[in-house]
């Protein structure tokens, strides 16, 4: 019924009584059974994915699911990717997507690579900005002294805050 991934029951896309257009997938004389596609009358939008958000391309996506090595996100309907939790920022250590932000929610994202035969699609959040460690390494250089305030106490130490967002351990 629709090129979405997202499970949604067919109360969704229909009601009794609707009259629909429809295309014939399947035709079995034997059983007297047919099958029938409706998202097959729309363009797959995985035919074009290469040119419409090639790699390099910034886009809006929305928040559709958490794990705990990423968010996915839905670009348009049927195209959706993954942001690694590794690509969510330069600076900040994020333990579980939830800290960084929250599902419905719209994030801008770049495309990072595009695999078509899986139809999967690898986004980055922190790419949208300058990779700020070779102005950090020269800032905060090896026996540079610095002041920072304790965000979280751990068994092994303690992680500080810096300025310019830089968390330390």
């Amino acid at each position: 019924m629709s090129w979405s991934q997202h499970l949604r029951s067919a109360n969704d896309f229909l009601k009794v009584g609707d009259e629909v257009d429809a295309v014939i997938l399947t035709l079995d004389r034997a059983e007297r059974k047919m099958s029938l596609g409706i998202k097959q009358l729309k363009a797959d939008p995985w035919a074009n994915v290469e040119t419409k958000y090639a790699v390099g391309t910034r886009h809006w996506a929305k928040v559709r699911n958490f794990t705990n090595f990423g968010v996915f996100v839905e670009i348009e309907e049927g195209v959706d990717g993954l942001i690694h939790i590794s690509d969510l920022s330069w600076t900040k250590k994020i333990k579980h997507p939830n800290e960084f932000t929250q599902i419905g929610a719209q994030i801008e994202v770049v495309v990072l690579d595009i695999d078509v035969a899986n139809r999967r699609l690898s986004l980055g959040h922190k790419q949208l900005e300058e990779n700020p460690w070779e102005e950090l390494e020269a800032k905060f250089g090896v026996d540079t002294i610095v002041n920072g305030k304790v965000v979280e106490l751990t068994d092994k130490g303690a992680v500080v805050s810096l300025e310019d967002g830089v968390e330390a351990f």
